[in-house]
């Protein structure tokens, strides 16, 4: 057997060690192009999120978020009618790298409850603020996860990068179900990992859309109407004047101007009582309307002092109740809603379909509400208006007409 000399062993063993130092401190322009962007102090975000994930992946098992169970708001069962359900998913939070939390900001279209017509198309926009510490880029998305789909996409990737401190408007075109009743929709947030995350503390609350589904004024097909009034003159009411409020007719108009103190007072005309009908007042506001001024229709009023009242207010609220001759009685407190057009200068048109106990309220033909009360079933109408906050406060009448149902 040969044999080496220690000597010759040794300076193969440094030779090899000096390589492998040398090796270990390659000066910086000698790393692959790849290694030198990983430690360049520049990266985007995102590119950090991807390479370290794809580097760590096979190291190390995904984290799962620890999520706290629905709370009430979330669980809804839709009814048996309605084929485009699901059960809601619970987000998951991603709690890697960077977090991923929306906040709510506001609704920008479709207030919470708003009333459609049956197979209207109307579009959902939630304004969300990122306050996590992940950019969202286009490969998240927003995604229905729960309650009525409405016909919507089950996925809408987001079209823009919103960095964390920046708001977006997520939007969400849905058609109206064509049965009558409230539907919602529940959405999340997908995050490019396929994560889903929401809104709230736990960044696991959904984005909600709420509708009510109910015929609208014009849905009613009423046709011709049984009268129409244009105030070309005054024949068909009595003009009231009283210490605060003074009706006249003008330019076909009835001009109804009231000052701060009479509360709600109204003109009746002088037209015979009727019963079942459907009823619309075109009103235009003056130059001052604000706050709790109002206006609208007296209706089924057995005598002038009695009967159901219900009007619009100058900040966009409506309000229903009757009225015994002595006592307020409210079947609807003030209720903000977006189908009317509030400040001043401003038309708004209020309908009213009675029949038997049956009432139905509208604003510009959007359902306002429907309420069941058989106190007054006959009587006559009357405008009325009542200032609170302007003087004067004028609001323009500018045609009324009726149709008379079953006939």
């Amino acid at each position: 057997m040969k044999t080496y000399p220690f000597r010759i062993v040794c300076n193969i063993a440094c030779m090899v060690s000096i390589m492998i130092l040398t090796a270990c401190n390659l000066p910086a322009s000698s790393l692959p192009t790849e290694q030198k962007e990983l430690t360049a102090p520049t990266m985007t975000s995102e590119a950090v999120q991807i390479l370290l994930m794809t580097q760590l992946a096979a190291t190390f098992a995904a984290p799962t978020a620890t999520i706290p169970p629905p709370t009430a708001t979330q669980s809804y069962t839709p009814t048996p009618t309605r084929v485009q359900s699901a059960t809601p998913t619970i987000a998951t939070p991603r709690s890697d790298i960077c977090t991923d939390k929306a906040e709510f900001v506001k609704d920008v279209t479709i207030a919470e409850g708003s009333v459609y017509s049956p197979s209207a198309a109307i579009t959902k926009t939630w304004r969300v603020r990122n306050v996590g510490t992940c950019a969202w880029t286009p490969q998240y998305a927003l995604i229905w996860v729960g309650g009525d789909a409405m016909s919507a996409p089950t996925e809408i990737p987001l079209t823009t990068y919103v960095d964390p401190g920046n708001t977006i408007d997520l939007s969400v075109p849905i058609s109206a179900p064509a049965q009558d009743g409230q539907y919602q929709g529940q959405w999340l947030i997908r995050s490019a990992d396929a994560s889903r995350f929401g809104v709230g503390k736990n960044a696991d609350q959904p984005l909600v859309v709420k509708i009510t589904v109910s015929q609208t004024a014009a849905d009613l097909n009423l046709g011709t109407p049984t009268w129409t009034d244009t105030f070309k003159n005054s024949a068909n009411w009595y003009l009231l004047e009283t210490e605060y409020t003074k009706f006249s007719i003008k330019s076909e108009k009835l001009v109804m101007k009231a000052s701060p103190g009479g509360g709600d007072e109204w003109g009746i005309a002088n037209i015979k009582p009727i019963s079942d009908f459907s009823m619309e007042v075109n009103f235009t506001t003056g130059s001052q309307c604000s706050g709790k001024d109002r206006y609208g229709l007296l209706f089924r009023a057995p005598n002038p002092n009695v009967g159901y009242v219900f009007g619009f207010s100058c900040d966009g609220h409506f309000r229903f109740y009757k009225w015994d001759g002595a006592n307020y009685m409210p079947l609807q407190e003030w209720k903000t809603s977006d189908a009317i057009q509030s400040g001043p200068n401003q038309t708004n048109r209020l309908s009213v379909w009675a029949n038997s106990s049956t009432i139905k309220l509208y604003a510009n033909g959007s359902l306002l509400g429907e309420y069941t009360d058989s106190t007054y079933s006959k009587g006559r109408f009357g405008l009325f208006m009542g200032a609170v906050d302007s003087n004067p406060f004028t609001v323009f009448a500018e045609d009324i007409r009726y149709w008379l149902l079953g006939e």
